[in-house]
């Protein structure tokens, strides 16, 4: 789960052609082939690495996956993500807070935003609630970009879940009946159980400005896209975080999620 988040504007990748006035050979891929080429594998890693840094905790997965995205990204993306694969090998704890992740993280989500997706979703937190996410799309990869125009002062994240097949409940109930008890991560977690958490952002109090993406693969199923954090979150955000216990109810109690359906 997501707790330094990087903020997003779209990067168009321009690929330039470059072949034989003649035609060649025919042999191999032209320029733009190329670049394409490039470009799918840089996003593959970017999904691959994301996967495992953020959801699956594999930092050994998630190293090799940043080189290969760093091969594979155009220079200017590659030059920024590269300095933190070694802070990540030294110490990954300091790396994932550092200047150079927050860098690097900037710079590859600024790029797959505007490159990744089959789909692109522009989703807006604005008083509790989602704007933006559709009740049915379909399977393949999304790009979610999360912004928060609420006008409140409130801290918004959007943890995209996939409901586990052979629940029978829908994804809001099965979810609200885990989250009894007091506020915390602990408990958030805990109800997180009968699903897959798939993806994630969160965006700062600022007016409209702040931005966060992410790229997932969907597969098929019923999945809800949810804010557990707890009400005035401004003045707690940093206790619960920590792993406080905190009063209050959640945003979700407030009505910010969003049910959908791959297909």
């Amino acid at each position: 789960m997501r707790r330094s988040i990087a903020i997003m504007a779209v990067l168009t990748l321009a690929a330039g052609a470059c072949g034989d006035d003649d035609g060649g050979d025919g042999g191999g891929p032209t320029g733009e082939e190329a670049a394409g080429e490039e470009a799918s594998a840089a996003c593959d890693a970017w999904v691959a690495a994301t996967q495992a840094i953020d959801i699956d905790e594999d930092l050994e997965a998630g190293i090799l996956a940043l080189e290969d995205f760093v091969a594979a990204a155009p220079d200017d993306v590659a030059s920024a993500v590269e300095p933190v694969i070694p802070l990540l090998q030294d110490d990954p704890e300091v790396a994932l807070e550092s200047d150079e992740a927050v860098a690097a993280a900037n710079a590859a989500d600024e790029w797959s935003l505007g490159n990744c997706g089959d789909v692109r979703l522009d989703v807006e937190a604005v008083n509790f609630a989602f704007a933006g996410i559709p009740p049915e799309i379909e399977a393949g990869r999304v790009v979610f970009n999360l912004t928060n125009q609420t006008q409140t002062d409130e801290f918004h994240e959007a943890l995209l879940l996939r409901k586990d097949d052979g629940v029978t409940e829908t994804a809001h109930d099965t979810l609200a009946a885990g989250l009894g008890g007091p506020l915390s991560v602990d408990t958030a977690l805990a109800a997180l159980e009968p699903f897959e958490l798939v993806g994630g952002a969160l965006v700062e109090p600022d007016g409209g400005d702040s931005q966060d993406a992410f790229v997932v693969d969907l597969e098929p199923g019923e999945y809800i896209v949810v804010c557990l954090l707890h009400a005035d979150s401004p003045e707690l955000i940093e206790a619960y975080f920590a792993g406080e216990e905190v009063e209050g109810i959640r945003h979700f109690d407030h009505g910010m999620f969003a049910e959908l359906t791959v297909s």
